[in-house]
C-alpha cells in the first residue's frame, strides 16, 4: 500500500489484468466513507473527507510516498481517538476486500493477488498504528503551531538558535505563515545558513512557550524571496542547548592521549569546552563509567602545560565508531588558555559562516 515500495509490492503485483484504477478509486473512496460513518456520531462533511481519502488512495496506488506522513497525520486530526483509527482503517480495508476478491472469481492466480493485496493494508495497518499512538504528540503539535499563530497576528518574534562548529547562532525571527503541519519563518542570513547546513532548528522557550522546541527546516520560497519552513517538531523536556559555556570543534581533529591506570590510548578531538571535552575513536575505550583519567591536550590548545584532570561521563557511537565524553577540571591558568583558545576558535568560525553567507 502507501509503504508498497519498501515492501517491493508494485501496482502490477497486487492486480491482475482486467484491473482499472480509475475505475477501483471510487469504490475504495465509497468503503472509506461507509466506514467512517458508522463510526464517527459528527461527520465532516462528504467534500471534505472525499479530499482526504482521495489522496490517502493517491499515495496507496502510486510510487509516491511523499504524502504518507501527512495522510496519516489528517486521519490522526480526523478521528483523534485511537480505537476510532483502528477501526476505521480494519472496515475500509475488509468492505475493499469484498469488492476486490469478486473480481477474482474464475480467474487465474487470483488468490496469489489476494494474498499480496491483503498483506500489503495489513502492513498499512500496523505502519499506521504505530505513528497514530501518541495522542500527544499530535496535541503537542497542534497547540504549538496556534501559539505561532498567535504570535504571528501580534507580530512578535521568537528566538531561534543553532550551533555553527559548535557556536551558538541566536537571532530573533519573524513568523510569516502558518498552516495545520508546518511553519513559515524569516531569519538571519547567518541563522538561514547555520539552520540549512543542520538540517533543523531550535524555537527557544518564552513566556508562550514552556519549552525549547526542536524542528526539521527546509528552504522555501514566497514571491521569490526565501525563507525557512518548520515542520516535524520534536518538543524538549529540558533545555539542553541551553549551554553555560561555548563548545567549539577545533580547525582540525587534534589528537588527544588518555592515561588510566589501566591503559593508555588515543583519541582525536571532536569538541571543546571550559567545562568538558569529547573524543572520537574507531576503536572502544575499554573504561567504565565513570573513570578517572588524565588527558594529554596539544599545545596549539593548552600551551605549555597540556596535563588536565579528566572523567569518563558518556559514550555514544560515532560514524562507524565511538565518541567518549569527559568532564575535566582544569587550573585556573589551564582555563585561561582554554578561554583564549576558544575565544580564538570561535571568531574564526564565525568568519566562516559570513564568508560562507555571502
Amino acid at each position: 500500500m502507501a509503504n508498497k515500495l519498501s515492501l517491493g509490492i508494485s501496482n502490477s503485483s497486487i492486480s491482475h489484468r482486467n484491473f482499472d484504477i480509475n475505475a477501483f478509486r471510487p469504490i475504495f473512496i465509497k468503503a472509506a466513507w461507509k466506514a467512517y460513518t458508522e463510526i464517527e456520531s459528527k461527520p465532516v462533511t462528504q467534500s471534505r473527507f472525499l479530499k482526504l481519502i482521495g489522496s490517502l488512495f493517491d499515495t496507496f496506488f502510486s510510487d509516491n510516498t511523499k504524502e504518507l506522513e501527512k495522510n496519516v497525520h489528517d486521519i490522526r486530526k480526523l478521528l483523534v481517538d485511537q480505537i476510532k483509527i483502528e477501526r476505521f482503517l480494519s472496515d475500509t480495508f475488509y468492505i475493499v476486500m469484498n469488492y476486490y476478491i469478486k473480481s477474482f472469481y474464475g480467474s487465474v492466480g487470483g488468490w496469489e493477488k489476494i494474498v499480496a493485496f491483503s498483506t500489503a493494508i495489513e502492513r498499512f495497518i500496523a505502519y499506521s498504528a504505530s505513528h497514530l499512538g501518541n495522542e500527544s504528540f499530535f496535541i503537542f503539535e497542534d497547540a504549538l503551531i496556534n501559539t505561532l499563530e498567535n504570535l504571528r497576528q501580534r507580530s512578535e518574534a521568537i528566538m531561534v538558535l543553532n550551533t555553527y562548529y559548535g557556536v551558538p547562532v541566536q537571532y530573533p525571527a519573524h513568523i510569516i505563515h502558518t498552516d495545520s503541519k508546518s511553519v513559515v519563518i524569516k531569519v538571519h542570513p547567518l541563522q538561514e545558513k547555520a539552520a540549512i547546513l543542520q538540517s533543523g532548528i531550535y524555537i527557544l522557550k518564552n513566556g508562550q512557550l514552556i519549552n525549547d522546541v526542536y524542528a526539521s527546516v527546509s528552504p522555501t520560497y514566497i514571491n521569490g524571496e526565501r525563507y525557512l519552513e518548520l515542520s516535524r517538531f520534536d518538543q524538549l523536556k529540558t533545555s539542553l542547548y541551553h549551554r553555560q559555556s561555548i563548545r567549539v570543534h577545533p580547525h582540525e581533529p587534534y589528537t588527544l592521549i588518555v592515561t588510566h591506570p589501566s591503559l593508555t590510548i588515543r583519541s582525536l578531538t571532536y569538541d571543546i569546552s571550559i567545562g568538558g571535552i569529547a573524543l572520537t575513536s574507531l576503536q572502544p575505550i575499554e573504561l567504565p563509567i565513570p573513570s578517572n583519567v588524565k588527558l594529554l591536550f596539544p599545545a596549539e590548545i593548552m600551551g605549555s602545560t597540556r596535563d588536565v584532570h579528566g572523567r569518563l561521563v558518556y559514550q555514544s557511537t560515532y560514524e562507524g565508531g565511538y565518541k567518549y565524553h569527559f568532564k575535566i577540571t582544569p587550573s585556573l591558568h589551564q582555563e585561561k588558555n582554554l578561554e583564549k583558545y576558544i575565544a580564538r576558535r570561535e571568531q574564526e568560525i564565525i568568519k566562516q559562516l559570513r564568508e560562507e553567507t555571502v
